[in-house]
């Protein structure tokens, strides 16, 4: 038998993505009901066979859901969670968690109070261009990396700030909306401890939230991490690059299938030189000895992630108690301290130690 699935919110990305999916037939769930305020989207529940809600209290009363996902505007998502939850039910809220730290770990505390599971929308986890940089990093391609770049730019994926996602006390704002899942790809990628946040977030066109942000987060070992999201750049530079100690790697698109590699010759030798110059012996390194192979482009592997749907595949497993949660709320909760910090170090211009 399918897990039964309510939905909390009837809107774009719930009518659109989320049903969709669930409706994949490698997905295990059956979308059964829907609560929400506005009166057309609970008619356009209805015509897509669901039962409607106009009350979440009808809607957590009658519900037998084996999983709710929250689909509202950000600044609902912690509250309507925690309601779920403490009736009893699964949840999955869209990201990002909510708007702050204190909201997600409310979130976490009633997860762990009622044993009820608390994950979040984090799709992107599946993204083939994200999917080929992890595995070049991983398979050593570039050598041991220290400079990692994430960019989101409106001409390569970027988008407005529209609707509620433009107003402040919404949650709005593309540090809150693209910036969570770029900020999750990285960290995700690279688990050791941070050392400091460093940010840029501001308005450019937008009237109450920002729409261009630059996150610096330098990591334990020194490696540096780079997010970019800028919804007005026609322009684009690459959606990922990658620098190493043995090579480097771009990679153009959101969604690209194919990375360009330049890899230092693992046969290249140091030779030096000593030159007598007055009293000192000076030792002279030939810089010539990194010779730099040619681009080597590999297709990207979108088999191994399966896709967006695998997060739902996940969740059936976590369900039926044969797989482990792979969005964490640990992980979701470090993620948005990584937010916070950026809006501090931006409003206060410093970098803010983690």
């Amino acid at each position: 038998m399918p897990y039964k699935v309510g939905f909390m919110g009837f809107g774009g990305m719930i009518s659109g993505y989320h049903l969709g999916t669930i409706r994949r037939d490698d997905v295990p769930f059956e979308a059964v009901a829907a609560f929400d305020i506005d009166p057309e989207r609970r008619a356009a529940a209805e015509a897509a066979g669901l039962t409607a809600y106009d009350s979440l209290e009808r809607f957590l009363a009658d519900g037998d859901y084996d999983l709710v996902v929250v689909g509202t505007a950000n600044n609902y998502h912690s509250e309507l969670a925690c309601r779920a939850m403490e009736a009893g039910f699964n949840v999955m809220t869209e990201k990002p968690a909510a708007r702050n730290c204190a909201e997600v770990e409310r979130m976490i505390e009633v997860s762990e109070r009622t044993g009820r599971l608390f994950t979040v929308h984090q799709n992107r986890r599946w993204d083939p261009d994200f999917l080929k940089v992890r595995q070049a990093i991983e398979d050593g391609c570039v050598g041991k990396p220290y400079m990692i770049e994430s960019r989101i730019h409106s001409a390569n994926g970027g988008g407005d700030m529209y609707g509620w996602r433009g107003m402040k006390d919404h949650g709005g704002g593309m540090l809150l909306d693209w910036g969570v899942h770029m900020l999750d790809q990285i960290l995700y990628m690279i688990r050791e401890p941070i050392r400091t946040v460093y940010a840029n977030v501001f308005p450019l066109w937008s009237e109450e939230v920002d729409d261009y942000a630059k996150v610096i987060i330098t990591f334990e070992s020194g490696l540096v991490a780079q997010m970019e999201v800028a919804t007005y750049a026609p322009i684009p530079l690459p959606r990922w690059a990658i620098w190493g100690d043995r090579g480097a790697l771009t990679m153009q698109d959101i969604g690209s299938p194919a990375a360009h590699v330049r890899r230092i010759q693992e046969d290249s030798l140091t030779r030096e030189k000593v030159k007598a110059f007055e009293d000192y012996r000076v030792l002279l390194r030939d810089q010539s000895r990194h010779r730099i192979k040619e681009f080597e482009e590999f297709d990207t592997d979108r088999s191994p992630g399966g896709g967006w749907h695998s997060l739902y595949q996940n969740l059936a497993g976590v369900l039926a108690g044969t797989e482990e949660l792979i969005v964490k709320p640990a992980e979701v909760l470090r993620c948005m301290k990584v937010i916070e910090a950026a809006f501090r170090s931006s409003e206060e211009g410093v970098a803010v130690k983690f």
